[in-house]
């Protein structure tokens, strides 16, 4: 399903697409949650997927139990071995309080049980976008985080890690995920 261009999502799409994500969907929630562990399984190759346990989209899409069923090997915040275990996990799979249209960016709010390192230490980080989380422009985003409790941080992901410090030449990856890939579920 493809959304229309003009719309906040479609606006989405395509600035999350030139902001070098990999944009998937729209799609149904059962599709999105399918796709996440399909990709989440791809990205680790075989290394620990760092899934926090209390991220509202981890819950809703049930995330532990279809990774779980997958064999995938998870590293959860709340482990003994978090600390230890997070810089050898090949992704980190979140959700988002809100998505921008117009600079394709996303919002991920840290707290208890989801650290904000989920999306920063893997080389790889899957997030999942509601597009009920989609809005417009930046100033909406601000208004939509600031109507509910604070977290205790809120990261802004507009794309793979990258720099220009070494020889003024564009890097991937340096001081954060290589990759990020963006699935739209719809709700």
């Amino acid at each position: 399903m493809s959304p229309d261009p003009v719309s906040p999502v479609g606006a989405l799409v395509d600035a999350l697409t030139e902001n070098r994500c990999t944009v998937h969907g729209p799609m149904h929630a059962d599709e999105g949650a399918v796709r996440v562990v399909e990709l989440a399984l791809e990205r680790a190759a075989g290394a620990p997927i760092a899934l926090p346990l209390r991220d509202p989209a981890v819950v809703w899409l049930e995330l532990e139990s279809r990774l779980g069923a997958a064999d995938a090997r998870l590293l959860h915040p709340d482990d003994p071995g978090w600390p230890d275990g997070l810089p050898t996990a090949g992704v980190g799979v979140t959700g988002c309080v809100v998505a921008v249209a117009a600079t394709g960016n996303f919002a991920i709010a840290a707290g208890p049980g989801r650290p904000r390192a989920t999306s920063l230490v893997p080389p790889a980080h899957i997030c999942v976008i509601r597009t009920g989380d989609v809005v417009a422009t930046f100033a909406e985003a601000i208004a939509r985080v600031a109507s509910a409790p604070l977290p205790s941080a809120l990261s802004w992901v507009g794309g793979p890690s990258r720099t220009s410090d070494l020889e003024m030449r564009t890097t991937f990856g340096v001081h954060g995920p290589k990759t990020v890939d963006t699935v739209l579920v719809e709700g």
